[in-house]
């Protein structure tokens, strides 16, 4: 869209721009084709004089408001996968913990040693290990995400 050859929109094919700034050229624009309208249907009703700047201003102010809910909900979505990524990897490692305990003492001979060694690295020290279901035909593939503080040893017998 070009400033120079007419309006950015209709009143029929009415459009903003939340992502750019509410004084951006095509804002400015559509700005002028709701005040036009506005005050095309409300002018001289219930005694108000109402002017185009005054509609223009007017309407930037919720412009602004509109923008500032829009990036909200956009965020806040954001923050909702990171959260839920962030519940499942806490539930992953949980898990993991628990069976590495649970099969630590199922062996005798072995059990006092290992058990040590789960209960001290704790759930914090499980792997974090990234699931991934695209381009295996549906299945999780889980790629091992290797500590930098933990040994290569304890990794690998992990």
């Amino acid at each position: 869209w070009d400033s120079k050859h007419g309006l950015c929109c209709t009143v029929e094919g009415f459009c903003i721009d939340l992502e750019g700034l509410p004084c951006s050229e095509w804002n400015k624009s559509a700005m002028l084709v709701f005040a036009t309208e506005y005050l095309r249907h409300h002018q001289g009703h219930q005694g108000e004089h109402l002017m185009l700047k005054y509609v223009s201003e007017v309407w930037l102010t919720h412009v602004v408001a509109l923008r500032m809910q829009y990036k909200d909900e956009q965020q806040d979505d954001l923050d909702r996968k990171e959260h839920k990524a962030r519940n499942q990897q806490h539930q992953r490692k949980h898990e993991l913990y628990s069976h590495r305990l649970q099969t630590a003492y199922e062996y005798k001979e072995i059990k006092d040693h290992v058990v040590a060694i789960v209960e001290s690295l704790g759930q914090d020290g499980m792997s974090s290990d990234e699931s991934d279901h695209e381009g295996h035909c549906g299945e999780v593939t889980y790629y091992i995400l290797d500590k930098d503080w933990r040994s290569k040893p304890v990794t690998s017998w992990l």
